[in-house]
């Protein structure tokens, strides 16, 4: 079996840029409403000529809303816990977001699929600029931008790709991997960041170091170590599948059997099916030439995200059955 470059393009998801930003003269953590209030509305001045903005107060959402967002990694739990200072503006195709009064006054945020670091930067650099000429940043000649958290200080900024890795997770070599980006100053967890597990084969892989290093450095290093472990899962997968291709394919097709007939479905149950029927996808025992539109799917089937498409907020046994609808139309229509 030969694994083919454009198809390792599946084992590269999505790549996020994240800014961290405080004002001259305040604290990182405010906590007067009135002054809270304040800075949104400056915040959301500046930003009228970016783009089109919506502005969220976290105070007038309910919590399904708000976990759908995180959900969309477009707010953080932070944020949410913030009820009585806490806001978001997000942009309408929702590629930026821009939090205030996250653990930092200011948290920029912009997502693109695929491997578009330096692209994700240039966008959110022209965020930063607008919001920089209206708000005056807690700056440093010598440490640089000044953030909440000593791990941000100087550039601010967490550059972070999200990669799709089951042939190294199968091997266990991802574990020696992770050791190797800690040793260059560089991270490697799962969906949602430090301290949660890498679902579905889902990883990030971000720099650590934001002191002494431009952030053109920071977006070179990430992007070598994204482009090498590509390139590692490749040779991984002509191992490990090559040796089990007609099991690796029935599990696949068995998968999508599953998904597509099931009466009800858990995350869990999605999530070990789904990683199964994208590898199968990309190794061209099933189907589905837009692999994207998986992962757009992942998302999407998340409990508070089906609650926000169903219109109301559903119990376990109503957001299994509803998962399970929604999956099993979707998979059919990708299917070339």
């Amino acid at each position: 079996m030969t694994i083919t470059p454009d198809l390792m393009s599946g084992s590269i998801i999505t790549t996020r840029i994240r800014l961290a930003r405080n004002l001259r003269g305040y604290p990182f953590r405010i906590t007067d409403v009135s002054t809270a209030k304040s800075i949104i509305k400056k915040v959301n001045r500046a930003l009228i000529k970016s783009d089109t903005f919506n502005l969220y107060y976290v105070s007038n959402m309910d919590a399904v809303s708000l976990e759908a967002m995180k959900e969309r990694h477009l707010i953080s739990l932070n944020l949410m816990e913030n009820r009585s200072c806490g806001a978001v503006l997000i942009n309408t195709d929702e590629s930026v977001s821009v939090m205030v009064h996250e653990e930092d006054v200011i948290r920029e945020q912009c997502f693109m699929k695929g491997l578009r670091l330096k692209e994700a930067y240039k966008r959110l650099e022209r965020i930063d600029d607008d919001l920089a000429k209206n708000l005056d940043f807690a700056y440093d000649e010598k440490y640089g931008y000044l953030t909440a958290c000593p791990t941000n200080v100087g550039t601010g900024m967490r550059a972070s790709v999200m990669m799709f890795l089951p042939a190294l997770s199968e091997t266990d070599r991802i574990t020696e991997e992770k050791v190797r980006c800690e040793r260059n100053g560089l991270t490697v967890r799962g969906l949602y960041g430090e301290g949660t597990s890498a679902e579905g084969y889902m990883y990030q892989i971000s720099n650590e170091v934001t002191l002494g290093v431009s952030e053109y450095d920071v977006l070179k290093k990430v992007e070598d170590a994204v482009v090498g472990l590509c390139e590692k899962e490749r040779r991984q997968m002509e191992r490990l599948y090559g040796k089990n291709e007609l099991s690796t394919m029935d599990k696949a097709k068995k998968s999508f059997g599953v998904l597509t007939n099931a009466v009800m479905l858990s995350y869990n149950e999605f999530l070990s099916h789904i990683a199964n029927v994208k590898l199968g996808a990309m190794l061209g025992m099933i189907g589905i030439s837009d692999i994207e539109r998986i992962d757009d799917l992942i998302v999407a089937v998340r409990p508070a995200n089906l609650c926000k498409q169903y219109g109301k907020e559903l119990s376990a046994t109503e957001r299994d059955l509803f998962r399970a609808e929604i999956v099993g139309k979707k998979l059919l229509k990708l299917k070339d």
